[in-house]
């Protein structure tokens, strides 16, 4: 299988190591800066080929997209959208973890009659925690609610940040500011992330949550669950300092002028946070809690990615990449065969689920489902 991955970030390089690993053959890599194409050839040789020129810099990137049979996308959500709009003309099956802003399901129509398959949100959250969610409202014959609570958080947070940076701090900015999609009583409504923090205990950690927009595909796909959500997961502290900053001023999109200068003040503060906050202790863990009730008894899905010393990989970046990886992986051995766009709560089914879970098992993660009468 002929295999390109756009985008060499923390996220694409992991993808890369795991294909290998999962002997994928014919790998193609490309990225704009010189520096991450140089270290994969470093560490991985003639094991890995490189495009020179983005398929998205061609008058027509379907045609340069046509020789490959699978395409990863890892590149930053601002040029997704245009790649996977050729990788559904061009017919070639897409693994995306790009956090796309555009509606993806629009290009269900041409995916389906080029007869291609492109698996969206396919990270950890979303991703991941749609897997188990959709897994869980099948197994059960429907669901009244689904709650998916999760974070990348440090073990050991310090003041008066409480937080640890792992992506990017541009994007992680937006989560203190986007209105976040949830269905309240059948309703699908928008609800800002200050609105209603909650105090959790999750696998014995007293944390807080707050609503942010990752339940995306999921209140379309299983339309008839009554409430539905997602919540991202911090300790105490981070958001009583966040809030300072939104009070402040610092979260806005609106220009200040210094002088002749315009500076646009989140993305100043996260330039600032990330001078002053960059260089914690990298020791991070992703976690989750999917619950799902149904009629008769519920499941709550457990997960923890700890951050792996031995690789230097966070554990988001980790459970990430392990999903996009396990499925590309499942596409190549027709376990995945589906046409169309196809987020992986529309993917759950047993083996789906009992793959995926076991691949995250392996690289390090703790995967639990219990049975809640």
């Amino acid at each position: 299988m002929k295999t390109l991955i756009m985008g060499l970030g923390r996220q694409g390089f992991r993808i890369l190591e795991l294909l290998l690993e999962r002997d994928f053959d014919h790998v193609t890599v490309y990225d704009r800066s010189k520096d991450a194409v140089s270290s994969a050839e470093e560490q991985f040789g003639n094991r890995i080929s490189v495009l020179e020129i983005s398929p998205l810099g061609c008058n027509e990137p379907e045609c340069a997209l046509s020789s490959f049979d699978l395409l990863v996308d890892a590149l930053p959500s601002v040029w997704s959208y245009p790649l996977l709009q050729a990788a559904a003309k061009a017919g070639i099956r897409v693994v995306s973890v790009s956090f796309l802003e555009e509606d993806f399901m629009a290009l269900n129509a041409e995916a389906r009659a080029s007869g291609t398959l492109i698996v969206p949100d396919c990270g950890a959250a979303p991703g991941f925690s749609h897997l188990m969610a959709g897994y869980s409202v099948r197994k059960l014959g429907g669901a009244s609610r689904v709650v998916m609570k999760l974070g990348a958080i440090p073990k050991s947070p310090v003041a008066p940040f409480y937080h640890s940076l792992t992506w990017s701090v541009e994007d992680l900015m937006e989560e203190y500011v986007r209105p976040a999609k949830v269905r309240r009583n059948g309703q699908i409504k928008a609800e800002g992330p200050f609105d209603s923090i909650q105090e959790e205990t999750i696998a014995g950690l007293k944390l807080q949550s707050f609503v942010s927009d990752g339940a995306r595909s999921f209140l379309t796909s299983y339309p008839d669950v009554q409430e539905m959500e997602e919540r991202t997961l911090r300790w105490h502290g981070h958001m009583e300092f966040m809030a300072g900053l939104r009070d402040a001023g610092f979260l806005s999109h609106e220009p200040i002028h210094l002088g002749s200068i315009a500076v646009i003040p989140i993305r100043f503060l996260a330039k600032v946070l990330e001078k002053q906050f960059g260089n914690l202790e990298r020791d991070d863990m992703f976690i989750m809690e999917i619950i799902v009730e149904g009629e008769t008894c519920n499941h709550v899905h457990y997960y923890n990615m700890p951050y792996n010393p031995e690789i230097d990989v966070f554990g988001l970046v980790n459970s990430v990449a392990v999903t996009a990886a396990e499925t590309a992986s499942m596409i190549r051995d027709g376990v995945i065969d589906e046409k169309g766009v196809l987020p992986l709560e529309l993917l759950a089914t047993e083996t789906v689920f009992t793959r995926m879970a076991d691949a995250h098992r392996r690289h390090g993660a703790t995967v639990e489902l219990e049975n809640q009468a």
